[in-house]
């Protein structure tokens, strides 16, 4: 269980921007090859990456199962966007989103709120793995 949270702990712990400290609020919605998920614990943190270069990072997950969603991009950026990563972290592996084959949309992105839609094919991360994920129908909708 432990390795599971380690790729997306460090995110929390790796903060450098004026706001260091995660914020929680809202939910993220889709379905996961055809099963419809909520995840109701939404943090975003805003980290500075280099100087006066910032982004946004959600993370997701509820307290029933072990699956975590992570999404990153500038902040202010809106409109049909490529995220700078967007992947759903399974107990045993990281599905990334499969370049060429999502599709987000973010309708907003300032004063502490971040709301859009996503969908796409996620493929493994391991090598010689050849397993995808598809999520479609999804929505995030987080005040931070």
């Amino acid at each position: 269980m432990l390795a599971l949270f380690s790729l997306f702990a460090i995110a929390f712990s790796s903060c450098t921007g004026e706001d260091d400290s995660p914020s929680q609020g809202g939910s993220v919605k889709f379905k996961l090859d055809g099963t419809q998920k909520e995840h109701v614990i939404c943090i975003v943190v805003e980290t500075e990456v280099q100087p006066n270069e910032y982004i946004l990072t959600l993370t997701s997950s509820n307290t029933e199962e072990t699956g975590v969603f992570r999404y990153e991009i500038p902040p202010g950026v809106t409109g049909n966007v490529t995220p700078e990563f967007m992947a759903y972290q399974l107990t045993n592996k990281v599905m990334v989103a499969n370049e060429g084959e999502y599709q987000t949309n973010v309708s907003v992105n300032s004063n502490g709120h971040l709301k859009g839609t996503f969908s796409g094919t996620f493929r493994s991360n391991l090598a010689n793995d050849d397993e995808f994920i598809t999520i479609t129908d999804g929505e995030f909708d987080v005040h931070y």
